[in-house]
C-alpha cells in the first residue's frame, strides 16, 4: 500500500472516529440531564480538530507520488 493511500485511509477513521465520539458524549450528556453548551472549550476542541485534519491533507499532498516526481 502506498503512503499516500494509507494517509488517506487513517484520515478518514480518525475523521469518522471523531464524529462518532463526539456523539456518544453529547448522547451521554443529554440522558445524565446535563445537555452540552457551546463555550469557549467547545470552539477551542473544533479549531483544534481543523488543525489536524489539515495537517493530514497536508500530509497526503506531500506524500503523494504525483506529486513528488522530478522529471
Amino acid at each position: 500500500m502506498r503512503l499516500s493511500t494509507a494517509l488517506r485511509v487513517a484520515s478518514i477513521i480518525i475523521a469518522a472516529k471523531t464524529i462518532l465520539i463526539g456523539l456518544a458524549y453529547w448522547r451521554r450528556a443529554e440522558i445524565v440531564g446535563r445537555p452540552l453548551h457551546i463555550g469557549s472549550g467547545a470552539w477551542l476542541g473544533f479549531i483544534a480538530i481543523i488543525a489536524i485534519v489539515l495537517a493530514m491533507a497536508a500530509a497526503v499532498y506531500i506524500a503523494a507520488p504525483r506529486f513528488n516526481r522530478r522529471d
